[in-house]
């Protein structure tokens, strides 16, 4: 059970690891920033704390609904787009917050390109924060997961006995069987041979 619970933690945090390198090369490749909502002004559609992944593109290709991201008041800024004008400038971009009585009082110009919001993305804003503020903290704490784990598995796996090799049957040996013929008549008389002996002994 031990090994079971090892192997899946181990799994766990090696696929959490996975996952997020591919969504980090992923967002590179396509180019495609990240913002975190730190306000409730696009409360319902976008949450206070969500992670907003924004795609840069030129002014021209906004259309009114869109939600961008810009920087006003010195802060990084996402709201919707409401109205669309031409300016000497060129295009200007009225925005207003969803959660907002009022749209934002000045309109917004951008020569270059501007920042718009394809994915929201709800609490991953407050945790990539936390991973931030104490990233050291998350990678020792996922090393020393991975590391117990997979000593728990090597300690309390189950090893099974070698089985053992029986030893070569020895071959049976035969008992001899010695026949010895005896005659009876030679016996007997072998027999009286020694008493005659035996006789002489005594009278000697």
């Amino acid at each position: 059970m031990a090994k079971q619970i090892g192997n899946l933690v181990s799994l766990a945090a090696f696929a959490v690891l996975f996952s997020l390198c591919l969504a980090f090369v992923a967002m590179r490749v396509s180019g495609l920033g990240t913002f975190i909502v730190t306000g409730g002004s696009m409360e319902p559609s976008i949450h206070k704390g969500s992670l907003v992944l924004v795609q840069p593109v030129s002014p021209s290709e906004v259309s009114v609904g869109d939600v961008i991201t810009f920087q006003q008041y010195d802060q990084t800024t996402t709201h919707r787009v409401i109205s669309i004008g031409q300016g000497t400038e060129g295009l200007t971009f009225k925005t207003k917050g969803d959660a907002n009585v009022v749209a934002d009082p000045e309109d917004k110009t951008f020569p270059a390109q501007v920042g718009i919001a394809r994915l929201a993305v709800p609490v991953a804003g407050t945790i990539a924060a936390s991973v931030q503020a104490y990233w050291r903290l998350v990678l020792t704490l996922i090393a020393a997961i991975t590391f117990f784990s997979c000593a728990g598995a090597l300690v309390f796996r189950t090893t099974t006995p070698p089985t053992a090799v029986p030893a070569p049957a020895q071959p049976r040996r035969m008992a001899r069987h010695v026949v010895i013929t005896i005659d009876a008549d030679d016996a007997w008389n072998a027999h009286l041979a020694w008493l005659r002996t035996q006789r002489r002994m005594r009278v000697a």
